[in-house]
């Protein structure tokens, strides 16, 4: 018989998740979908619940360390990583959950250390710090926005200040703002309807039956937000391949590229495979379409995605593509996708613990590797051939130098500018240059559907 776990059980598995994601620098997404996989009995409610408890602390995790700090006298850095972990899960509750009595924060967390440390001094401890931030929590002040932009937002929104410092450089201080408060706010659920096997509108209907609402996506011909998530490992039309789950802004990718039945397309950095599969789609699964992936594991997760969705034009490849590629030297392709390892400061909104991971020197070390694939992979494109260089992250650095030192050395490459190629009511996601940026805090439609943070430049191959 299903059988809910207690509330102690569901905080026990949000604090184990919080410290795989910290210890073994585990997805926080991964990681919650391995833990609801084990437990199928587990009720929405309780899978609810835990998805709040770990976003949102690693999404206020600077905030609660303050908290911490001005509670306990010690630094965050000064406390085992078992017992921050811990203070941070009951300081997000306290701090961010109107729903959860301060005293049941408090109680139920000195509980959970009574079970993980069999240390009174240890459960003492917790319980004076939850109880001093559940007094001061009404006293926080923060330094004014006018006049001191990076130490309100650093501190208020929760960010590193080494990533404010840099964006306020380049974006200004009103533009990191709204980017760091949607950093902080749930995504929306977007999936991409599989064509191959149902058209959007059919899909809406089934998932209406099934008492999921959804809407169309204003860009995506293939798009639908839902208006609540499924429980994939048990939603039949996602089981079936009725649809992939992918944000509109990496469904845009696809489209820009505009691959034709029959060609041959070569996606260099594929894994999960939703854009390989999304060029299938556009292709009618109808030419031949190369996905290469560095790691085998997640080469077995593209051909996974391929089976489920019913495509079979994908080829995968387990092979650096920065070394040469396991083809013919007569193997060239019609169209190229670098979708290229990036920093990722686009969608912290689905992966918070990315801004608690990166470094300043990142960014610098990602774009010799993006220097990299461009020009291993770009004696591959045939002439007139298109290839689009795309990441999931904001700044010029990983974007616009990338593209611009990519260009100075091949001269027989070309930007298109995307302003004269895709459709009008996509204009507004295309700058001056014919690049195509989107950002976390552009609000598209009424309420809170925005997109994530995606770049992508169309360049032509001449004579």
């Amino acid at each position: 018989m299903d059988r809910p776990p207690a509330f102690d059980e569901v905080r026990m598995q949000a604090w184990k998740i919080l410290r795989q994601v910290e210890d073994s620098r585990t997805f926080a997404d991964l990681s919650l979908d391995r833990t609801f996989a084990k437990n199928p009995h587990w009720r929405p409610l309780d899978r609810a619940f835990i998805l709040e408890l770990v976003l949102g602390t690693l999404r206020w995790r600077g905030r609660i360390d303050l908290a911490i700090h001005l509670a306990s006298k010690y630094p965050e850095k000064n406390i085992n990583s078992q017992l921050i972990q811990l203070l941070r899960l009951g300081g997000y509750q306290i701090l961010f959950l109107d729903r959860v009595p301060d005293s049941a924060a408090v109680n139920e967390s000195v509980r959970l250390a009574k079970a993980i440390f069999k240390n009174e001094k240890m459960s003492a401890f917790v319980n004076a710090v939850l109880r001093a931030i559940a007094r001061k929590k009404n006293q926080e002040v923060f330094p004014p926005f006018t006049s001191h932009p990076i130490e309100y937002i650093t501190q208020a929104l929760s960010h590193p200040r080494w990533m404010v410092e840099g964006w306020v450089k380049e974006f200004g201080p009103e533009m990191t703002q709204k980017i760091c408060a949607a950093n902080n706010l749930r995504p929306p659920f977007t999936v991409r309807v599989n064509t191959l096997k149902i058209s959007r509108e059919a899909l809406r209907e089934k998932l209406h039956a099934a008492g999921i609402d959804s809407f169309p996506t204003p860009f995506s011909p293939e798009g639908l937000i839902l208006k609540k998530s499924p429980f994939l490992a048990e939603d039949e039309l996602f089981q079936k391949g009725m649809y992939f789950v992918q944000d509109e802004a990496s469904q845009i990718i696809a489209h820009l590229l505009d691959p034709r039945p029959g060609e041959r397309v070569l996606d260099a950095c594929a894994a999960p495979g939703g854009k390989s599969t999304h060029l299938a789609q556009l292709m009618e699964d109808r030419g031949e379409i190369i996905a290469l992936d560095l790691h085998r594991p997640k080469v077995e997760v593209i051909q996974e995605n391929c089976r489920r969705l019913g495509i079979s034009t994908i080829q995968t490849f387990q092979t650096d593509a920065i070394q040469p590629l396991p083809l013919p030297a007569q193997f060239i392709f019609d169209r190229i996708l670098i979708d290229a390892p990036c920093t990722g400061l686009g969608i912290l909104h689905r992966n918070p613990e990315v801004k608690w991971r990166r470094k300043p020197q990142d960014a610098r070390r990602l774009q010799g590797l993006q220097m990299a694939l461009l020009e291993n992979v770009c004696s591959r494109l045939k002439t007139e051939g298109i290839l689009v260089y795309s990441t999931c992250t904001m700044t010029r650095e990983e974007n616009d130098s990338v593209v611009e030192a990519f260009l100075g050395r091949h001269k027989d490459f070309q930007v298109e500018d995307l302003r004269f190629i895709v459709p009008e009511s996509w204009q507004p996601l295309v700058d001056e240059k014919g690049f195509l940026r989107t950002y976390p805090e552009m609000i598209i439609l009424r309420g809170n559907y925005r997109l994530d943070g995606f770049f992508a430049a169309r360049m032509k191959k001449g004579i």
